[in-house]
């Protein structure tokens, strides 16, 4: 759901860049199209893919040779994500929509739980690989000489113990949760990983000035490596706080 508003993002820096306001009719454009469009098209990929993998899966034919293997879940990933991006929709939304659609398809059965298990295998491996290459691009910033501002620490801090806390828990709101561990839930958020990716999209339409990018990359990187650091020291503390039928 984060992607409508790095297209948002995209468009205005575009039109600065061009000398030009954002009008009512690029908020228009991008809210039709970007918005109403892109998610609407992932969502329906996603529930057809979904489907139609888990008919395949699950037919009569097929169930003994693909029941064994675990490396479905990479397929339907990929499967899902392609689609939705020739269509020109969000293949994050479509592949998260398509695993619903298929975990929905014979929820009983034992297999899914052999997904599960292979696709948090994948995860972990994978956040491991992201994690050292992160370690890496850090060190070489270091070792550049990055100059940090007290602006730069403001922003990020900002965005660390405030605005992504209270987005938390405004998005929790809805659910009949124990206020304490909403309050859990908001504080540690997530790593922040998934933000690279956006934020290399971003930078890569050249609609952002060289400096610019730079305080974006060390503001998003002390973020990630702080919500690392200090979640990782005060998660076990914060869940203790909860209520132990809801852990």
């Amino acid at each position: 759901m984060a992607f409508p508003f790095v297209y948002l993002a995209i468009k205005i820096a575009e039109a600065f860049s061009e000398g030009n306001a954002f009008t009512s009719e690029m908020l228009w454009s991008w809210f039709t199209h970007d918005v109403l469009w892109k998610i609407g098209a992932g969502v329906l990929v996603g529930v057809l893919v979904g489907k139609a993998m888990a008919k395949v899966v699950f037919s009569k034919h097929t169930r003994e040779t693909t029941i064994s293997q675990g490396y479905v879940v990479i397929a339907l990933t990929l499967v899902a994500y392609g689609v939705a991006e020739y269509v020109h929709s969000y293949g994050f939304i479509a592949v998260f929509v398509a695993a619903f659609a298929f975990r929905r398809s014979e929820c009983e059965h034992s297999y899914h739980q052999k997904l599960h298990d292979f696709a948090e295998q994948s995860e972990g491996l994978l956040m491991s690989l992201v994690l050292v290459i992160f370690g890496m691009f850090l060190g070489q910033g270091l070792q550049a000489g990055v100059e940090l501002t007290w602006r730069v620490y403001i922003v990020s801090f900002t965005f660390l113990l405030l605005i992504r806390p209270i987005g938390g828990f405004i998005a929790l709101s809805g659910l009949h949760l124990p206020r304490t561990e909403k309050y859990a839930i908001s504080a540690l958020g997530i790593r922040g990983i998934g933000t690279l990716y956006y934020l290399s999209y971003a930078l890569n339409t050249d609609f952002f000035a060289e400096d610019d990018a730079l305080k974006l990359w060390i503001v998003c990187s002390i973020v990630i490596l702080t919500s690392i650091f200090i979640h990782g020291l005060s998660a076990t503390r914060l869940l203790k706080m909860t209520p132990k039928e809801h852990h």
